[in-house]
Parts: structure tokens; sequence; C-alpha cells
């Protein structure tokens, strides 16, 4: 049994480790359009910041891939599939030939056009190492540099560069930062305290043109940017699964066995639409953990031992400066029936927030506390009627013996 895998981050590497914890004998291939080894692609801004080196953020050790008689081919960007030879064709013209087939190329970033964004000297994305290590070679204590962008990935780009360079200024359109992970209040917390370190907040307010050394913003406000950082949001990396006409919507479509429209090629991680277990809806779910599972799953599946994919649902964990964030589930409630609690210690930048619907949590935001997350996340992953519970959890801190005696007796539960 041939077995190739286009993808080699989280979704690539746990598919490749279950196949070969089913399947001792199967050819195991992993092509990766990268150079480097497979390493957290979450932990990137820590080694622009010159806090890990490329070495101490692999995701698995130099050995992983011999002891699992694993090929990995680096530096193999897929050109195209030939679905009826089976038939992986990279852009070097190396030919690899598969029985099963795992699409599990992850995001690519998203840059909206912008009018003339070519004539700056210094644009970049901050998705993989080497944007980083573009960025580093750019950036010095006089630079000034302008992102475009405050979710996850922009933040995380101002955090790494704050203390490297002399200002950091971050746009964006929405009126908060991370607005698609964090309602108003909690976002004002993460923003006040990010504030405090050498980074400047534009919002509501986004790049209108770009010149060689500077960027205009929609309400004439002019930015020097010796550096500029494109980090509006990442897309799924679908090009290679619409030249085969795999059934795509947002992001490959796969059935709850991580199955593509096309029999024998399976998909996983950041590049699929997954089951939301609170929308009840096919989403982008672009989670760290999330791959990882979709990539086990498939990989079992592949290899012949039916498992079924039963869902996700958003989950954030997160550091800037120190203030460390948990985030799960739906936060920002638009819509009826939602009741919201919020514990708020302002002097410690503590925030706990619990979203309830129904006599069930449905999300949580955690500011610099972890209040045993993973029971949390269980509590909304199992919709668990909250009357069932020993206690009221929106007023007291919560403990294993806020379960009943049958629930803690027949459940394990994992801690953050």
């Amino acid at each position: 049994m041939n077995y190739v895998i286009i993808g080699n981050s989280c979704a690539g590497t746990s598919c490749a480790a279950e196949i070969r914890n089913i399947d001792k004998k199967g050819n195991i291939t992993i092509l990766s359009e990268e150079n480097f080894p497979a390493y957290g692609r979450p932990l990137i801004s820590y080694f622009l910041q010159g806090k890990q080196t490329l070495e101490i953020i692999k995701y698995k050790k130099d050995d992983f891939y011999t002891k699992n008689k694993i090929t990995v081919k680096l530096n193999s960007k897929v050109e195209s599939i030939n679905t009826t030879k089976k038939e992986v064709v990279c852009v070097n013209k190396e030919t690899y030939k598969y029985d099963k087939l795992l699409i599990a190329t992850g995001s690519v970033p998203f840059v909206p056009p912008v009018n003339g964004i070519e004539k700056h000297k210094n644009v970049y994305t901050f998705l993989n190492i080497e944007s980083v290590r573009n960025i580093q070679k750019v950036v010095n204590k006089n630079s000034d540099v302008v992102i475009i962008g405050a979710g996850l990935i922009g933040l995380k780009a101002a955090e790494a560069l704050a203390e490297q360079v002399k200002s950091v200024k971050v746009c964006d359109m929405a009126d908060r930062v991370m607005a698609s992970v964090l309602d108003k209040n909690t976002a004002s917390v993460i923003q006040n305290h990010i504030e405090k370190h050498n980074v400047t907040f534009y919002l509501s307010n986004t790049a209108k043109e770009v010149k060689e050394n500077s960027v205009i913003l929609a309400d004439g406000t002019e930015l020097n940017s010796d550096v500029l950082i494109m980090a509006v949001g990442v897309r799924p990396n679908i090009s290679i699964a619409k030249d085969i006409n795999i059934k795509i919507n947002r992001g490959i479509v796969v059935d709850k066995y991580m199955q593509t429209s096309i029999k024998d090629i399976y998909a996983a991680g950041d590049c699929v639409e997954s089951f939301d277990v609170l929308s009840e809806q096919n989403k982008i779910l672009a989670l760290w953990p999330n791959a990882f599972v979709q990539g086990k799953l498939a990989g079992s599946n592949m290899a012949g031992v039916t498992k079924e994919f039963t869902g996700a649902f958003p989950l954030n964990a997160i550091g800037f400066f120190g203030l460390h964030l948990i985030s799960a589930g739906i936060v920002d409630t638009k819509q009826d029936g939602y009741k919201v609690y919020i514990q708020k210690d302002d002097n410690k930048n503590l925030l706990k927030k619990l979203v309830i619907k129904d006599d069930k949590l449905e999300g949580f935001v955690f500011i610099n506390t972890n209040e045993r997350a993973g029971i949390y996340t269980s509590l909304i992953n199992d919709k668990t009627p909250l009357s069932s519970l020993n206690y009221d959890i929106t007023k007291q801190n919560i403990g294993l013996n806020v379960f009943s005696k049958d629930i803690r007796e027949n459940k394990i539960f994992g801690g953050i």
C-alpha cells in the first residue's frame, strides 16, 4: 500500500503517525513545500522575537521519520494530481504513486488589494518560517513597522517586534482586536494591555493607499512604514483540490471519515470545512488541535480502521506580553436567548466570561486565569445540562466536585 501525504505540518504528520501505528509495512511519503522540517506554526512569533530557536520549535523530533519509516521530501511543491493514474506530480517533476492520498495543505495568507502596495520596499506576510526570516533581515531598532490586521496573527507579530523596533502600529477595519474571537469588552482588556508595550492601534480604520515608505489610512492618517506586514487573515489552501474538481465550498468538503468527493483521497486540517458542533454548520476552523485530530482520523481510515469525526468548535489559547487568554465556543452573542456572566478585576487584568443558553455552556473567555479550562471545554463539547451539576458555575470557581457523583465516576477530565 502506498500512502502519499501532501503537507508536513500538524495534520500531515499526525496522519502519517496513525497510518504507521496501524499499517507496519505500507510505504508512507510526505511531500512538503517548505525547506524546513515540521515545526509548530503557532510558535513562529517566538522565533521572530528571538526567544526560541528553529531547533526548539520543531514539531517532531529528528528521528520521527526514521523511526516510523516515513519518507519526507522537503522543497517538493505539488504541481498536479492525476486521479486516473493515481499519481502526484511535484514542480520538480518527481512523481509519486498512491493508493491512498491525504491533502493537508493548510492555509495561505489573504492579502487584500491595496492601492500602491507594489511600491513599498518591504511587504511581508506572517505565516511560516520563511516569512519570519525575511522580516528578520530588514528590521532594526530604527524601524517603523505597520501591521495590517489586528487578529491573532497580527497581534503575535506585534508582540514579537515591539521590543526590537522603533514603533509598531496596528490597523484594522474592525472596531476591536481579535474581532472574530472576542467581543468588545474582552477585546478591550487585551488591547489595553498590549498598548503598554510600544504598540499603537488604529481601529475602524485600514489601509487605503501604500507608498514607498508609508501607509495612508482610510481617515487620511499617514503612518511611516519601513516594514509593512499584511496579517489580515488566512484562507484554506485549496488550489490543488480545485484542479481535480474535488467538491469545495469555502474549504474542501469531507465526510465524517475525512474522505473527499473523490475515492481514496482524504483531506484534513485548515484546508477543509469542519463541522461546528455549536452552530451545527460546516465552517473553517483553522485550529491546531482540530488539525491534529482530523489528521489522525484520516490516517486511521486510510489504513482501514474506520473512525468518525464528530466535530469541533472554536478554541484558542494564546498569550500577549505575559497576559494569557483562553477563548472557546460562542463568545460574541448577537442573538436572543443567551445569558452572559462576567467576573472582572481590572487591577489584575483578570476576566472570566461565561455564555449560557438553554441550560448549557456554549462559550467562555478567561483572561489571566485558566480555571480548569479543560473541564469547561468538556461541558461545551458534551452539551452537559448545567442543572445536572452540583452548584452554579456562574458564581463559584469550578472544580471536579462541580459534577454530580454519577458524572464524576463516568468521565475523566483534563485540565489546562
